[in-house]
C-alpha cells in the first residue's frame, strides 16, 4: 500500500531535533496522560532520568503505532506547534509528505 510508513520515516528523519527541543518535556507527559502508552510503558519512561532519552523511548513507541503517531501530531499542535509545522512542511526528500 501506498504511504505505509510514511511516519516512520518522518520520524526518523526528525527524531534528532525531536529528542532536543525542550517543548517535549510537555509534550511526553500529555501523551502518557491521554493513554497512549500501556501501564509497563509508562513506568519504563518513569525511570528514564534523562528527556532526550525519554523523548527517543516515545519515538520508538510512535514509529510502532500510526494511531499514536495521530495523537502525537494532535499534541505536538497544543503544546508545541513550531515542531508540527516542522513535521508537516517536511523537505527530507522524495518520501516526504506531500499533499
Amino acid at each position: 500500500m501506498a504511504g505505509t510508513g510514511v511516519w516512520i520515516r518522518l520520524l526518523e528523519r526528525h527524531r534528532a531535533r525531536l529528542t532536543k527541543d525542550p517543548d517535549m518535556n510537555r509534550v511526553v507527559p500529555k501523551l502518557i496522560k491521554r493513554g497512549f502508552f500501556s501501564n509497563v510503558e509508562e513506568r519504563q519512561l518513569a525511570s528514564v532520568p534523562d528527556a532526550s532519552e525519554r523523548t527517543d523511548l516515545v519515538l520508538d513507541k510512535l514509529s510502532r503505532d500510526p494511531d499514536a503517531f495521530r495523537g502525537f501530531c494532535m499534541t505536538l499542535e497544543e503544546c508545541a506547534p513550531h515542531l508540527l509545522t516542522e513535521l508537516l512542511f517536511d523537505r527530507g526528500g522524495k518520501n516526504s509528505f506531500t499533499f
